[in-house]
């Protein structure tokens, strides 16, 4: 049995401040640190050390750890100045600068224009309605169109597009090329559904060499990138055994202090303050214990298997929490093990009849893999598919809905992912 290295219970909370105890529960152990910041700002009974401090002290400035951490996150107010002189410019504003003669020379064009960036999406292409646009413009939609169609020649290139066709054609503005391999290229694109015809022309490879450097979303480079994720804790295998590390180096030591002036208020903000401390200690026991069941729930994924059905109501009973409660726990809360980096909420699993969604994502994911490139399987065929395998009755856009959680493409994008592949 595993020691409990924690063992606050909720039968604490009546006591403790309800205001500021979920707010702190909920928070992901990146933004830890500005919480607190922010209520000691308010309190003078409260001293705040970092994450960041506590992580340079406790791991050292060449642990890999320390160092991602000083790159993703900083509440140094200089590192923030720093940083806002040397970042570049977002996707708009960027646009919004190339909004200009001769491109757009007159004030009716620049303000169509400045209207089409306000609908074109962070991957950079157009999702807005032509008409809505020459309506807003007092213009007319052939007038809107023809002003998005100069988008062509604005960087990022391809960006305005309304689909990757006319987005590879916008970037070939940026190519240069011969007629011959010009019209080549373009014929592919346009035609890509029928790639297989163009196989044997004899610019073939000119014409993938050029395809393959277009971009698929031409606003790649200004998304922004996934956000560094600190895990709350690790679990080892170590001696045939799991057990569970709490990640003490990330998170904000609180020093308590006492005031002699204003006494009503002192005593006050003194309380204040040794309850958020014990509030701190609640937080890391909570996550401790739901740990503690994910590893009885869960053993076998941790073993290298799949994930069983777990609810949020299961957990909750077991530690004696409100579901809310344990929902607001595991809210952007991640835990390392042999096995990768995973948010708790991904350790709960829903169940068709006695099979876990876990386990049919995993065999969507096998099937696709293994899929004929040049013919791969479409939802219906998935779907008859997990229905054999498994024994079960499920609607068929459950099938869509796991496929984007696993970020798998939909048919028609695999069939031109994979013919791009083999062009």
């Amino acid at each position: 049995m595993m020691k409990q290295e924690y063992s606050l219970q909720q039968k604490q909370l009546p006591r403790l401040s309800m205001k500021t105890w979920l707010p702190l529960l909920q928070c992901s152990l990146s933004d830890l640190d500005k919480h607190l910041q922010v209520i000691a700002s308010e309190n003078p009974c409260i001293e705040v050390s970092s994450g960041y401090e506590a992580a340079e002290s406790t791991l050292g400035r060449n642990s890999s750890a320390y160092i991602a951490y000083q790159n993703s996150v900083s509440n140094a107010s200089s590192d923030e100045i720093e940083w806002l002189s040397i970042a570049k410019k977002s996707l708009y504003e960027k646009l919004d600068d190339q909004i200009v003669a001769p491109l757009f020379p007159t004030p009716i064009s620049q303000r169509i224009a400045k209207q089409i960036i306000f609908y074109i999406n962070e991957e950079g292409y157009f999702d807005g309605n032509i008409n809505e646009i020459a309506e807003a413009c007092s213009s007319t939609p052939h007038a809107v169109e023809g002003v998005r169609q100069r988008f062509a020649y604005l960087e990022p290139y391809g960006v305005g597009a309304v689909d990757y066709k006319e987005s590879f054609l916008f970037q070939l503005n940026d190519v240069e090329m011969d007629d011959e391999l010009s019209i080549l290229v373009s014929a592919m694109i346009v035609q890509f559904e029928q790639m297989e015809k163009f196989l044997e022309h004899p610019r073939i490879h000119d014409a993938k060499t050029v395809i393959s450097h277009l971009r698929n979303p031409p606003a790649l480079e200004y998304m922004e990138s996934d956000p560094q994720v600190l895990p709350d804790l690790y679990i080892d295998f170590k001696n045939d055994e799991l057990s569970i590390r709490m990640n003490h180096g990330f998170y904000p030591d609180l020093k308590v202090t006492q005031i002699d002036r204003y006494e009503n208020f002192a005593k006050q903000k003194f309380r204040e303050a040794r309850e958020l401390v014990k509030l701190l200690d609640l937080r890391k026991a909570t996550l401790y214990n739901i740990a503690l069941v994910l590893i009885e729930k869960q053993y076998a994924f941790f073993m290298g298997g799949e994930l069983k059905p777990l609810r949020l109501q299961d957990v909750a009973d077991e530690l004696g929490f409100n579901e809310s409660t344990i929902s607001r726990a595991i809210n952007e809360k991640y835990l390392e093990c042999d096995r990768g980096i995973f948010a708790f909420k991904d350790f709960f699993s829903n169940a068709i009849g006695e099979t876990s969604t876990s386990k049919i994502k995993h065999f969507l994911q096998r099937l696709v893999e293994s899929e004929d490139k040049n013919d791969p399987y479409s939802d219906k065929y998935l779907h008859e598919m997990v229905e054999q395998r498994f024994g079960i009755k499920m609607v068929r856009r459950s099938i869509a809905k796991y496929r984007q959680e696993l970020d798998i493409p939909s048919y028609k994008e695999r069939t031109f992912l994979y013919k791009l592949s083999q062009v």
